[in-house]
C-alpha cells in the first residue's frame, strides 16, 4: 500500500468515522450520566446531577440518531447484502451477544435518558436503570470487536487465525474501544455544553464546573485508550507487525496517537482553567481532533480484518 492509497482509504473513512463517533459517544452517554448521578448522590453537590442530566440529553438525541442509521444500514444490507445479513442474524452468528446487549442497552437506556426528571424522587431505581444500560452498552462493545474482526470468515477459518495468535489481540482491542466510548461521551459532551448553554441556563458557576468535570472525565479514558494501543503493539502477531511497519499503516498508526495525545492536552487545558467558558473554541478542536483519530483508527481496524 503506497502513501497515496492509505491517504485515499483515511479520506474514504473520515464519514464513517463521524457517524460511528456518534454512536461511540451514544453507547458512551449511560455510563457518564450515571457516574455523574452517583457523584451526586455520595457528593451531595447537585452539579453532578445535572451534568449527568444533560449528558443523558445528548445521549438521547445520539440513540436517536444511532438507531436511524442502524435501520438504515441494515435495510441497505438487506439490498445489496442478504447473504451477509443472514450471516450476521443466525443463532450461530458471533454478533448474536452483541445484538442481545444492544436491544437491552435500547430498551433500558431510552427510559433511563429520558425520565431523569419524572424519576427524581425515585433516583435509586433510576441510577440502577442506568447502570443496566451502562454494562449493556459496554458488553456490546466489547463483544463486537471479535465478531467484526472476524465477519465473513467460516468458523474453520476463524479457529485457524485464532491458533495463529490472532486471539492476543482482541482483549487489548476490546477494552481500547469500550474506554474509547466513555472519553468520546464526555469529549463529546464538552461540545454539547457549549451549544445548549443558552438554551439550558443553569448558570456561569454550573458550566464552569461542567465544563472541567467533562474534560478530566474526558481525560482518563483517553490516557487509558492510548495505553491499550500499546498493549495492542506488543501483543500483534509478527506478520501482522510486518505488514503494519513495512507499509504506511504505520504512520497512520502513529498519526493516531498523536491526534489522541492532542485530544488530552486540549482537554487538561480546559479542565485546569479557571474560566472554561472562555475555551469553547477548544472543546470543538477536541472533538475535530478525536474525529480524525478515529479515522486512523478506523482505518487500521480495516487492515487489521483484510489481513485475516
Amino acid at each position: 500500500m503506497t502513501i497515496q492509497e492509505t491517504l485515499t482509504m483515511v479520506a474514504i473513512m473520515l464519514a464513517p468515522a463521524f457517524f460511528s463517533l456518534l454512536g461511540m459517544a451514544a453507547f458512551g452517554s449511560p455510563v457518564v450520566a450515571v457516574l455523574g448521578e452517583i457523584a451526586a448522590k455520595t457528593k451531595s453537590k447537585v452539579f453532578y446531577d445535572k451534568y449527568g442530566q444533560q449528558t443523558a440529553a445528548m445521549g438521547s438525541v445520539l440513540l436517536a440518531l444511532l438507531i436511524v442509521i442502524d435501520i438504515a444500514a441494515v435495510s441497505v444490507a438487506y439490498v445489496k447484502f442478504p447473504q451477509m445479513l443472514q450471516k450476521v442474524i443466525t443463532p450461530a452468528s458471533p454478533f448474536l451477544g452483541p445484538l442481545i446487549a444492544m436491544g437491552v442497552f435500547i430498551i433500558i437506556g431510552l427510559p433511563y435518558f429520558l425520565t431523569w426528571k419524572k424519576m427524581r424522587n425515585a433516583k435509586g431505581l433510576h441510577m440502577t436503570l442506568g447502570m443496566i444500560a451502562a454494562l449493556a452498552s459496554l458488553v456490546c462493545i466489547a463483544l463486537a470487536i471479535p465478531a467484526k474482526l472476524m465477519i465473513g470468515l467460516p468458523p474453520e477459518m476463524a479457529q485457524a487465525q485464532m491458533e495463529l495468535g490472532i486471539l492476543s489481540m482482541i482483549l487489548p482491542m476490546a477494552v481500547m474501544y469500550t474506554i474509547l466510548t466513555v472519553a468520546a461521551a464526555a469529549g463529546l459532551c464538552c461540545a454539547y455544553l457549549v451549544i445548549r448553554r443558552n438554551k439550558d441556563d443553569f448558570g456561569r458557576d454550573y458550566y464552569n464546573f461542567a465544563l472541567k468535570q467533562a474534560a478530566r472525565w474526558a481525560t482518563l479514558p483517553m490516557i487509558g485508550f492510548l495505553g491499550c494501543q500499546g498493549w495492542l503493539f506488543a501483543v500483534l502477531p509478527e506478520h501482522f507487525k510486518t505488514m503494519t511497519l513495512g507499509t504506511p499503516l504505520g504512520l497512520v498508526w502513529a498519526a493516531g496517537l498523536a491526534l489522541g495525545s492532542l485530544c488530552v492536552i486540549v482537554w487538561i487545558i480546559i479542565a485546569r482553567s479557571e474560566t472554561p467558558l472562555q475555551l469553547k473554541g477548544l472543546t470543538f478542536l477536541a472533538v475535530a481532533l478525536l474525529w480524525l483519530m478515529h479515522a486512523m483508527n478506523a482505518t487500521l481496524f480495516v487492515n487489521f480484518m483484510s489481513m485475516f
